[in-house]
């Protein structure tokens, strides 16, 4: 008989070996210049685009990080996270249409930055966006690697290389094209298997009296709707993500990609109304663990811990599937989005006259490197919820001297880069003396402040002309 972290090796390489098979092949059928390595042809429809904003987010940041809060800190975190969650993608809808309007042939946010503030803020965005995409990525491959290893009693490193390896395969290949198809099929499957694993979960724990009966025993603070710290991470989490989500190029490629900006408004809207109930479902592992009164070997593994205990084995093993194209979807989001800064930035801005084919072969080369980089994070298996959020605080001091940018033309480079960096440097000191939800609130506070007192006092009368004129695909 094979054990079942045996099975769960099995079925994982099945799973990753279908979807690099079908990621490839679509994106070899699609791959109709070098253009749409990095637009995915600038025609995706509604539902690719709905499907793709549902996979993006059921990631670590849905399947394990509301579920450790939850277990943490109660009803109230858990909540929060759902609405941080549902409530970014909502921000973003006034934001897309402001880029699809002004950057039509846009496929950075560097690029946005370069042309609207010039080099100073342009490095500092590319800082910032770099920073974000690798804790993302990172995350992901540890979120699958703790399952692997606390599940099914694998090494956390076989965990991370059978999901690392496939997505960099594909990725690499197909760019963001591929990463929009395959997150396609993955959120079409992880939907009906998240909720119909989380019914037989929920009736095998006993129901909701059973639950809040435990929860009564062991932690009844966690109950109280105004439970200091569930509250203060509640309104924290809600910051943090949607600052990040406003500054997260795998979510501007999305709008440069759409066929127009009406699929992009329907994508969100229909996005935000699915991910709620999806973050609740997996947060609510983390109270049934509290519940239990269980005891956490690794303080991001609650939901799959939960999971695997009350389920019978086929369901865990279809929890431990979720798991698997959860951070698949994600991780090659942050891959792809990488790719496009690396060649598109970062040498670009060396070699002005890099060829098309060339922006490609060097998009290809640094999602190899990325991704290599990340899984070598992933071995050491930190807080996943810790990297999220140091990934969120460098967010939150740069997004409103970046997206204030695309609706006042008063804003400057250098106001822009002062402020994010004093925002960072403001907020830092307060996250690292655990202090989040006010080191959250100094970085935006800062930066928003130095942006528009010298918008008031100097202000710089940007043409946005400049941006449709200067920023163009790459063929």
């Amino acid at each position: 008989m094979f054990s079942f972290g045996s099975l769960m090796i099995v079925f994982s390489l099945v799973l990753m070996g279908l979807i690099t098979w079908l990621g490839y092949r679509f994106s070899k059928s699609k791959m109709l210049d070098n253009d749409s390595y990095f637009s995915a042809g600038r025609n995706i429809t509604t539902a690719f685009m709905t499907a793709t904003f549902i996979a993006y987010a059921v990631g670590t940041g849905l399947i394990f990080s509301p579920g450790e809060m939850a277990y943490y800190e109660g009803l109230t975190a858990m909540i929060g996270y759902g609405l941080a969650i549902s409530l970014s993608y909502i921000a973003f809808l006034p934001v897309s249409g402001r880029i699809k309007e002004l950057i039509p042939s846009g496929n950075t946010i560097g690029e946005y930055a370069k042309v609207r503030y010039g080099n100073i803020m342009y490095v500092v965005v590319l800082f910032v966006t770099i920073v974000y995409m690798f804790c993302l990525l990172a995350a992901n491959l540890i979120g699958v690697g703790i399952a692997f290893n606390y599940i099914g009693h694998i090494p956390l490193y076989i965990g991370v290389l059978i999901i690392g390896v496939p997505v960099i395969i594909y990725t690499t290949y197909g760019g963001l094209g591929a990463a929009i198809f395959t997150n396609g099929l993955q959120a079409i499957l992880i939907t009906p298997m998240l909720f119909i694993t989380a019914i037989i979960a929920f009736k095998n724990s006993g129901g909701p009296a059973a639950i809040y009966d435990g929860i009564l025993k062991h932690s009844p603070e966690f109950l109280k709707v105004f439970h200091p710290t569930g509250l203060e991470f509640a309104l924290m989490i809600i910051i943090a993500v949607s600052a990040a989500e406003l500054l997260n190029q795998a979510l501007w490629q999305r709008v440069y990609s759409a066929k127009d900006i009406k699929v992009v408004k329907k994508g969100l809207l229909s996005a935000s109304f699915m991910t709620f109930p999806m973050t609740i479902i997996a947060a609510s592992f983390g109270l049934m663990a509290v519940a239990y009164n269980m005891e956490l070997p690794h303080p991001s593994i609650a939901t799959a811990l939960m999971a695997d205990y009350l389920l019978p084995p086929w369901a865990s093993m279809i929890f431990m599937m979720i798991i698997v194209l959860a951070a698949t979807s994600t991780a090659s989001d942050a891959l792809a989005a990488f790719s496009s800064i690396a060649s598109l930035d970062i040498i670009k801005s060396l070699l002005p006259d890099l060829a098309p084919e060339k922006a490609v072969f060097v998009a290809r080369i640094a999602t190899i490197v990325f991704g290599a980089g990340a899984m070598l994070v992933a071995f050491k298996a930190p807080s996943i919820l810790f990297l999220l959020l140091i990934a969120d605080l460098v967010a939150a001091a740069a997004v409103i001297p970046v997206i204030a940018g695309l609706f006042s033309p008063n804003i400057s480079g250098k106001a822009a880069a002062a402020g994010t960096v004093l925002g960072l440097l403001s907020g830092l000191p307060l996250f690292l003396n655990n202090q989040n939800l006010l080191s959250f609130v100094t970085a935006i506070i800062v930066s928003t402040g130095v942006v528009f007192i010298s918008a008031r006092v100097s202000p710089a009368n940007f043409d946005f002309n400049k941006l449709r004129e200067h920023i163009k695909t790459i063929d």
